[in-house]
């Protein structure tokens, strides 16, 4: 099977000041298709959000697959924290979706 890292982005928590605070993850999946890893990475992301509590999920997640040797399955690959006064969503569209790349 193949591995697969996927991309979840988090509203975290609002800080004291109304900021508030995102996390951007990649995890590993090893699964037999896209379609089973973004289930897996689903299932994972609602568990991190529960564990969490409070956290916020944002519905859209994005990977990659891998072309390496075998990783370790639900093994985060990447975190990284943000600041914000935007929503989830706001914050997602500027970050990622104003800035995608569309080949002429």
């Amino acid at each position: 099977m193949a591995w697969y890292a996927i991309r979840t982005v988090y509203l975290f928590g609002t800080k004291k000041d109304g900021t508030n605070v995102f996390e951007e993850r990649i995890v590993a999946f090893e699964a037999a298709s896209w379609d089973e890893a973004h289930i897996k990475a689903d299932k994972k992301s609602r568990a991190y959000a529960a564990a969490h509590q409070g956290v916020k999920v944002h519905p859209e997640q994005v990977g990659y697959r891998q072309d390496g040797a075998a990783l370790i399955d639900g093994y985060e690959l990447w975190s990284e924290l943000f600041e914000s006064t935007q929503t989830l969503e706001e914050f997602y569209q500027n970050r990622y979706a104003s800035l995608k790349y569309r080949p002429e």
